[in-house]
Parts: structure tokens; sequence; C-alpha cells
């Protein structure tokens, strides 16, 4: 059977932050039955249909930039996928666009987010921030270890009105945490962990062009 892939670009806002990224899964593939996208399924004894995410969303974050590549066996459009798509999902799991795929997920090296409520920053505490090691307490088996994540943080900007973007590693050797990073921010700061809202803007290759 000819299969096609697709790549589906949406995002996950609102009260789906508090939503696993495994539940995320199972609500996918049923919404996509009701939707009658004609979906390839793996062969074997526990057929399941292809999907493959970019990067797992972390609990409490949200993202305006989430990607999924599925395979279809029928000659739809992509424009006709989308509106199926958007009929069945909700406002705060919504798709942005339907697309074939020119690049692999394996050459995203960077994401970058939104972070709010870091009122207690400004330019000299993040450059004073951004100019030595942050450090990061880590748990291993052995025990906690003391981990300097600087070398995984390609840039902050700050925004003002206590809002911060962060690009930080994205790759399967590297990848940063963005809660962690909140974190530890915050204890460079000295402010104990604030209730920040995090969102997931964007992705990169290692060359920092954008990776759609």
């Amino acid at each position: 059977m000819v299969s096609q892939s697709v790549r589906i670009r949406f995002r996950k806002t609102g009260r789906l932050r508090y939503i696993s990224h495994l539940d995320i899964c199972r609500t996918m593939c049923p919404a996509m039955i009701r939707a009658k996208i004609p979906l390839w399924y793996t062969e074997g004894f526990n057929p399941h249909p292809k999907m493959v995410f970019a990067q797992p969303l972390p609990l409490f974050v949200m993202s305006e930039c989430e990607l999924l590549d599925i395979k279809i066996t029928e000659d739809i459009g992509c424009d006709e996928i989308c509106k199926r798509l958007r009929g069945a999902f909700t406002d705060e799991l919504y798709v942005e666009e339907v697309y074939y795929p020119q690049r692999k997920f394996a050459e995203i090296a960077y994401a970058e987010y939104r972070i709010t409520n870091s009122d207690n920053i400004d330019q000299p505490k993040l450059d004073a921030i951004m100019s030595g090691d942050i450090i990061v307490l880590k748990k291993t088996k052995s025990g906690e270890k003391e981990i300097n994540i600087r070398p995984q943080i390609r840039e902050v900007k700050l925004l003002g009105d206590g809002v911060i973007t962060a690009v930080l590693s994205a790759s399967g050797e590297a990848y940063l945490n963005p809660d962690i990073f909140c974190r530890a921010f915050d204890s460079a700061l000295g402010s104990g962990d604030a209730d920040h809202e995090i969102t997931r803007i964007g992705w990169y290759d290692k060359d920092m062009k954008p990776f759609i």
C-alpha cells in the first residue's frame, strides 16, 4: 500500500498545558479517526497509526508550534486534511497548517520559548547571569550532581514587562527542559520558584535557521 508523509503544525494552549504528552498521543488517534483521515497503520500483531512528534512537550508548557508527522493512504490534499482536523479538534488544540515535510526532525537543534512572570530581571541582571556558569542540581542514580547548563542556552532576550525569550538546546544529546532553565534563573535572581507561563514558539536548526 502506497503511503504519503504529511506534517501537521498545531498549537496546544490553555487548559491543555495540564495534559501530558502521552495523553495527547492518545487523543490524536481517535480525533483523526473522527475526522476521517485515511491513516496508514503499521503491520504485525498490534497495528497502530504511524505518528511521530518532533519532540514531547513538557507538562505545564504550552506551544504555538508543535509538529506531528503522520502517513496517509489516500490522495487527499493538505488543505482538506487541515479542514477535517480543525473540525475534530478544539480551539486549545488547533491545527495551524498541514503540509508535506521537506526536512527531518533530527535536524532540530534548538527550541525557543516565551516565558512570562520574570519581573525581577532587567538587562544588567540578565547580562550578569549569562556571563558565567549557570549551575543546577540534577538527580542521578548516584545522588545529586551539579550541572552547568550555560552551554545549552543559545540566547536569552528581555522583551520587557517581565517577559523573556530563551533559545535552548533541543537536540537529543543536549536537550534542556525549559522548566529547569526557569528554576536556574529564579535561583540566580534570588526570587525562589516563580509561577512562570512557558510557551514554545519556534524551532531552529544548528545554524539557527527556522525549522518547519
